[in-house]
């Protein structure tokens, strides 16, 4: 039960924090959102709300890297779109109020906060690397496949904020096309189904 309760409130806290930033997502918010009782806050994050932030990226990052590596790297852009369909259902899910954990706890954490702006660092390392290698099993060269994504993902973060200025899914959708282009040529020709539904 007790394992059941964390995991609740770190899921909670990860859907609180992509629609408001860590500053905005308080322990209150968390136990109201995940039913957990009061009294657990402390019993199962006792370094407060950091830890608590942490456990939410973590969470994150374990469902996005697992997300990636469930398909074989056919082609550069079924890498791409991979990634890119991920970010585009939190969108159309949250109607455009959602966006990346990750940089809803870099935004809101000051140059003091060493160790957590140290998990975001780590974390976006992370999605780079499985990407870049993914994007060279496919066909990439090793010199382009960090270069494309890290762009990939930067384009992804930012297509989230217009996405929540918008609304809606259209900046995201408009992004993705372009990240296509990043990929060489000759691959991208032999793409075939379009990134998303209409």
């Amino acid at each position: 039960m007790a394992t059941n309760s964390r995991a609740s409130m770190v899921r909670s806290a990860a859907s609180l924090i992509r629609s408001r930033g860590v500053n905005a997502t308080s322990f209150s918010d968390v136990l109201a959102d995940s039913e957990a009782p009061r009294g657990s806050i402390y019993h199962h994050f006792p370094d407060g709300k950091r830890q608590l932030a942490e456990d939410a990226i973590q969470w994150t990052s374990e469902r996005l890297l697992a997300h990636l590596r469930a398909g074989a790297p056919t082609s550069p852009s079924a890498v791409l779109e991979r990634f890119i369909a991920m970010w585009r259902q939190v969108v159309v899910a949250s109607g455009g109020s959602a966006g990346c954990v990750v940089a809803g706890v870099a935004i809101d954490t000051v140059p003091g906060e060493k160790d957590l702006m140290e998990v975001v660092r780590a974390t976006f390392r992370s999605w780079v690397a499985v990407l870049a290698e993914q994007l060279e099993g496919a066909g990439v060269p090793s010199r382009r496949a960090t270069p494309i994504a890290t762009a990939t993902l930067a384009a992804m973060e930012g297509a989230l904020i217009l996405c929540r200025a918008e609304g809606n899914v259209r900046p995201l959708d408009a992004v993705a096309e372009e990240l296509m282009r990043l990929l060489p040529l000759e691959r991208r020709g032999r793409r075939k189904r379009p990134l998303h539904s209409s």
